[in-house]
């Protein structure tokens, strides 16, 4: 195995062992909210980095885990402190005692090797994450594949597997998604021990408005191709998220009279409309995706708090070959005229694309006089629900028929 990075300045290496048989022997999951962690001595905190490179608070103060007092004295596990998940499930951790051995090594890192802090960590029933930062300029010598031979050699209590999982960080971006990844690892897993049908990738689904001639796969609340009020939404990357107020209230709107938004969710505006509609208590929406769902899908800490409330439903009419990363324009393309016929021919779209630029050939962004004509759908009424909205859909033979649609755009 060989790995390439830059051998000076501080490197970022975000670690996972896991336990031979994935055996829970090193903590259990606790629903509530842990102790908070005290602040550790400033000699364990590294400088800031350049701002360029890594946010301000990504090298905050690990949340260290907490064991219950029984389990070891108090002196030997003072700083432990507590992790939750926040949402609708808060968690944290209780060490059992080949737990407790892990993060006592852990915290011994910057010790033993002043040029190493593990700053974030924590320690799962049957696996352990930590980021580990590495000083070369320090320590230009410092080697990480043998320092994950040496944390599996000097802790042989829990048997751990031969293999590990070890990435490098190279973006504050992706710094502080691995950071949110371990800070929420407790919570998704008692959301994924609360409501596993939620949780389950379904491949080769089936359902009567999804058209057969495609491979669909889903995962999340299934409940919701069930919802008589579809509409799809699409907004496009030419304008700005602030031009685009008028459609995006649009979308809340109708959102709070009952309806079900399905949308890629990939240009700005979009994204902005899925960071309002988890702000909204009883918002729920369908997320199709321009690839595959891979036979390991793993949601990210906001879907998995969506998925536990039932709030969301991920779809995919793609094969699961197709990578999710790069994002083709031509399967852009396909998903929205795929999210139309799922909708049906009575849904009314909450667009930006189509209209502006049949309009003005989209050189100048929609008036906020026109914008009420152009996105206002009527409500539907309780009584024609499922003849308006909910038309059958038919056969489609397949992707060639497909009119042309906007615009293409991870998470690690």
């Amino acid at each position: 195995m060989k790995m390439r990075f830059h051998r000076s300045g501080r490197q970022f290496f975000f670690f996972t062992f896991c336990v031979e048989g994935r055996r829970p022997v090193l903590s259990r999951i606790c629903k509530g909210r842990g102790a908070l962690p005290p602040e550790p001595p400033e000699a364990l905190v590294p400088p800031e980095p350049p701002e360029a490179l890594v946010p301000a608070e990504a090298l905050a103060p690990a949340a260290a885990l907490a064991p219950p007092a029984a389990l070891a004295p108090a002196a030997a596990l003072a700083p432990a402190g507590g992790i939750h998940g926040g949402g609708n499930a808060e968690a944290h951790v209780e060490l059992l005692p080949a737990g407790v051995q892990v993060l006592e090594w852990l915290k011994k890192v910057h010790t033993r090797n002043p040029a190493l802090v593990a700053s974030d960590r924590v320690v799962m029933p049957d696996h352990v994450h930590f980021l580990l930062i590495a000083d070369f300029d320090r320590d230009p010598g410092f080697q990480p594949l043998s320092f994950a031979h040496r944390f599996m050699a000097e802790l042989p209590g829990p048997r751990w597997e031969p293999g590990f999982w070890v990435a490098l960080s190279f973006s504050g971006r992706q710094l502080s998604a691995i950071r949110r990844y371990i800070r929420h690892n407790p919570a998704r897993a008692l959301w994924k021990a609360e409501h596993p049908d939620r949780f389950v990738r379904h491949a080769g689904f089936r359902h009567p408005i999804l058209d057969p001639a495609f491979s669909w796969s889903a995962c999340g609340d299934l409940t919701l191709l069930g919802t008589p009020f579809l509409f799809p939404v699409r907004l496009t990357r030419r304008f700005p998220v602030e031009v685009q107020e008028a459609a995006i209230a649009e979308v809340l709107e109708r959102v709070r009279l009952g309806m079900v938004p399905v949308c890629g969710f990939l240009s700005p505006a979009e994204k902005e409309v899925q960071r309002r509609l988890r702000a909204e208590p009883r918002a729920r929406w369908i997320k199709m995706v321009p690839h595959g769902l891979p036979p390991r899908f793993d949601p990210s800490v906001e879907d998995s708090r969506a998925f536990a409330g039932g709030r969301m439903l991920v779809l995919s009419s793609f094969p699961p070959e197709i990578p999710v990363s790069p994002i083709s324009r031509e399967n852009c393309e396909r998903m929205n005229a795929r999210i139309l016929r799922l909708c049906g021919p009575a849904a009314e779209p909450v667009c930006t694309s189509a209209a502006t630029s049949s309009r003005d050939g989209g050189r100048r962004p929609p008036s906020s006089s026109g914008a009420q004509s152009q996105f206002r759908a009527p409500v539907p009424s309780t009584g024609g629900a499922q003849s308006q909205f909910r038309a059958p859909v038919p056969s489609i033979g397949g992707s060639g028929a497909e009119p042309p649609s906007f615009e293409n755009r991870p998470t690690p």
